[in-house]
């Protein structure tokens, strides 16, 4: 709930808001640093994230460069200024579970060098963010499921609405991940994050606003090979197995019973450790329709066991019902074994890319829907090299410009200096 929501940072913020009137737009940028843990069992992730948020604020661009500002800023320090004095969203983490690090927070803002119009500049709010997060996760394809790892924030006034432009946009800043960073073996790197903006509910909020939400979504898709190894193999050949039991005679009926019963007891031990996998949950995934499935042609064979014994008798002789349980068997067998490699496939299908086509008629440029989001592929996160080579060719220009359109370079306003992916 709303009042249960957990601040990003201990930075408050400033409860003057930016001039104007109606609602401030803010657009988010996320770069997503790594995810260390999915833990299906306690249904929750651990992530570490950084969250940008840039809007126009000109009044306060005004007021920075009045001198009673600046000289604080001198004394205090740029960063310590801005945090006691510039308005930002006041994002919260709306399921975080436990924070990990303590958020890191900065202030930047544009140059007027940096920008064709001194109108378009802009204040960012970029604040790090190391924590274990809730969520729900939907097992019923499990292992061939493709999970979302949500990360819920919200803004901290009723006027903030989070914006953002379009795909087609191709001066937009893009979200980035870093690949290397990502070492769960389990899982796939995601390929696409969902930056997902929509009203909050109002019951949530004990004044009864209504307050704006971001959410995150990455997409990361399991690796079911260990589970076909591992769980699918194994219980292919426990129930196999079971088949080849009507081989005995049905004179021997206490071997062939014995057989059977140890492979059934066998194929309970085996759902339990299978049980260790998941969380308690109300409904069967994939694989647990599989061992059941399995379970219940051993059942079967243990009853075609005893109808085989009853037909015989104390004769050695072909039971009717070995002459035609085998072949009934085994076509179930094949039968139940189709089924779920159809399903397996049909999951297998639904990845990232089937719900960016779905959803792909929907972007931040549908602001009047209940509900905008927009999905795109994320950006590998850029070599510090590259990134030094860009820097030093865009200083270069911006000089050049500076000494065409004025050779004496007045004051510039102080700012931050900007970290790495900035």
């Amino acid at each position: 709930r709303w009042y249960m929501a957990s601040p990003i940072c201990s930075v408050s913020a400033s409860s003057e808001r930016p001039k104007g009137k109606g609602l401030v737009e803010v657009q988010p940028r996320v770069t997503i640093h790594s995810v260390n843990e999915i833990d299906v069992k306690a249904q929750t992730f651990e992530m570490d994230l950084q969250v940008e948020l840039q809007w126009k604020d000109l009044g306060w661009l005004e007021r920075m460069e009045q001198p009673d500002w600046m000289a604080a800023a001198k004394e205090l320090g740029w960063q310590e200024q801005m945090r006691k004095t510039c308005w930002h969203p006041g994002l919260v983490l709306r399921n975080c579970k436990e924070k990990r690090y303590d958020a890191e927070v900065w202030f930047r803002v544009d140059r007027k060098e940096e920008v064709h119009d001194a109108q378009d500049r802009r204040i960012y709010f970029i604040a790090r963010v190391h924590a274990v997060f809730r969520t729900k996760y939907r097992l019923h394809k499990f292992p061939f499921d493709m999970q979302w790892l949500t990360v819920r924030m919200g803004s901290s006034f009723e006027f903030v609405r989070f914006v953002r432009q379009g795909v087609s946009n191709q001066a937009e800043k893009p979200d980035f991940l870093d690949r290397a960073a990502f070492i769960l073996e389990e899982y796939r790197p995601p390929d696409y994050v969902c930056v997902e903006a929509k009203p909050a509910d109002k019951a949530a909020s004990s004044s009864a606003i209504r307050y704006q939400d971001l959410n995150i979504k990455v997409a990361v898709q399991r690796n079911h090979w260990y589970y076909l190894m591992n769980v699918f193999l194994i219980d292919f050949a426990l129930v196999g197995s079971s088949l080849f039991v009507l081989l005995v005679p049905p004179a021997q009926f206490e071997d062939r019973m014995g057989l059977s019963l140890t492979l059934l007891l066998t194929a309970v031990a085996f759902k339990e450790l299978v049980n260790t996998y998941l969380p308690q949950i109300s409904y069967s995934t994939i694989l647990d329709k599989y061992v059941l499935a399995g379970f219940i042609m051993q059942v079967l064979v243990v009853v075609q066991n005893a109808v085989a014994k009853v037909e015989a008798g104390e004769h050695d002789i072909l039971a009717f019902s070995d002459t035609m349980g085998f072949p009934l068997l085994f076509a179930y067998l094949v039968g139940y074994h189709l089924y779920f490699l159809c399903e397996a496939w049909r999951a297998t299908r639904e990845d990232a890319e089937y719900w960016v086509r779905k959803g792909g008629g929907k972007s931040f440029e549908g602001q009047d829907q209940k509900k905008a989001y927009r999905w795109h592929r994320v950006h590998d996160v850029p070599s510090l090299e590259k990134e030094e080579e860009e820097e030093d060719v865009d200083e270069q220009q911006q000089q050049q410009q500076q000494q065409q359109s004025n050779p004496v370079v007045g004051l510039a306003v102080v700012r931050s200096v900007s970290p790495r992916f900035i």
